[in-house]
């Protein structure tokens, strides 16, 4: 049997290595413990410091909300937010310094509670459009609202109540507003980058001067909702959202500049009824002589009929004259007159009494001139389309198009119907040119696209 204690390893005894190895070890091991110990204690003090850091900076949000609470509360409770207080600089003072310091949480909590407290959105906007004229008690704009999430607690149930409010020169970066009803609201003058409209109505809502790229319309109402000026490159909205609504001078979001366009369904979606004059008058009049008075009235009815050679108009002429000889001794006359104009008719309404002795004589007579005319519609070509100030009739292929002149590039589009060339919303027949509209050298001939003539 080998002798392991009188083995010699580099002049080193099997024995004396065993002793290094174990001097050596041992401190070693001591080592690795202390420093995973060491480790362990620092991530559980990061995490603590993490953790305590999140409850103070949540017990100051909660503080901050709770003082702006409280100074609204004194200003309403000593008449400091009444119409009189105008411009209410104290209100606006605080609201304007707790806002530089809420997070994006609490930022929307503060606006339900102003609108819910009649501080903003003063007016009446149930039906869509504005119909008074209430300044708001604080002022949001140039304020920054960019991440803040406006939401229904209940979805569709109920909307968030946001109507009327003048969200003007705002910063509203990638904000969403799930069911909100924005009726009447004023984005004017604001930056709503990858803004997300989701399930909200935005009935009469304004557009001006605003950034809308990377918007999302999602499915939300833009009856009678106004835009203009104002660049939606990017944005997500589908072609009966834009049939809602109206563009005057809008970068679209196919990159194309927006000719001049109204909303075709304002009408229907929206009822507005403004009283416009009230009159009521009283008179006691003695007359001892005759009056004769006489007066006429023209009204003329036009309609057109277009086919695909010929356009057909039809002008009816009515003419009508009524002479009226008086004869009064004593009158006394009451008379009242209301005018109500609604968004799709108007209605006049006129009362008179009149008592002692009158004898009147009334002769009428009326006359009808009808007055028929044929004019030929022109083929769709650029000597048409490329002088349209607007939607103009056209024939191509045999059928009656509307061709409307886009300026970037320059050319038109052809469209079937006349609401599709007044929501101009990109068309499958086109013409472009490389110069000026009708004029010079294109590709082919003078320009390039199916529609070209």
């Amino acid at each position: 049997m080998a002798d392991f204690k009188k083995r010699v390893f580099w002049h080193f005894t099997f024995k004396d290595i065993l002793t290094i190895i174990s001097s050596v070890a041992i401190p070693i091991a001591l080592a690795i413990y202390t420093a995973i110990g060491f480790q362990q204690q620092k991530q559980q003090a990061e995490k603590k410091q993490k953790f305590d850091f999140q409850q103070s900076t949540q017990l100051r949000q909660q503080s901050l909300y709770d003082e702006f609470l409280n100074n609204i509360y004194k200003l309403d409770k000593d008449g400091y937010l009444n119409d009189t207080k105008n411009p209410w600089a104290f209100a606006n003072a605080y609201y304007r310094a707790a806002h530089r310091q809420l997070d994006t949480i609490r930022k929307a909590d503060v606006l339900q509670f102003v609108k819910e407290k009649q501080l903003i959105g003063r007016n009446n906007c149930t039906n869509g459009c504005r119909t008074t004229k209430l300044d708001d008690i604080i002022r949001l704009n140039e304020l920054n609202f960019d991440n803040v999430h406006l939401a229904s607690e209940t979805g569709v149930l109920n909307k968030l109540n946001l109507q009327c409010v003048s969200f003007n020169q705002v910063s509203m970066s990638n904000a969403i507003f799930s069911f909100a009803s924005l009726n009447g609201v004023s984005f004017d003058g604001g930056r709503l980058h990858n803004v997300k409209f989701d399930d909200s109505s935005l009935l009469c809502t304004s557009f001006n001067r605003v950034n809308l790229s990377g918007a999302d319309f999602g499915n939300s109402n833009l009856a009678g909702a106004h835009f203009s000026n104002s660049e939606m490159t990017g944005a997500r909205v589908t072609k009966d959202q834009m049939k809602q609504a109206s563009f005057d001078n809008v970068i679209m979001p196919n990159g194309r500049k927006s000719a001049t366009t109204s909303s075709a369904t304002t009408k229907k979606s929206i009822t507005q009824t403004a009283t416009i004059l009230k009159t009521e008058m009283s008179a006691t009049t003695t007359i001892t002589s005759s009056l004769t008075s006489s007066s006429s009235s023209l009204s003329s009815t036009t309609s057109s009929t277009t086919t695909p050679s010929s356009s057909i108009t039809t002008t009816t002429l009515t003419t009508t004259s009524t002479t009226s000889t008086t004869t009064t001794t004593t009158s006394t006359t009451t008379a009242s007159s209301s005018s109500t104009t609604t968004a799709s008719s108007s209605s006049t309404t006129t009362t008179t009494i009149s008592s002692t002795t009158t004898t009147t004589t009334t002769i009428s007579s009326s006359t009808t001139t009808t007055t028929t005319s044929r004019t030929a519609v022109p083929t769709c070509s650029p000597s048409v389309c490329c002088s349209a100030a607007s939607c103009t009739t056209c024939v191509y292929s045999s059928t009656t198009d509307y061709c409307l002149l886009y300026s970037n590039p320059p050319g038109y589009n052809l469209y079937t119907s006349a609401s599709s060339c007044a929501s101009d919303g990109g068309a499958d027949i086109y013409c472009n040119y490389n110069t000026t509209c009708g004029i010079g050298a294109g590709t082919p001939g003078l320009g390039s696209g199916n529609g070209c003539k």
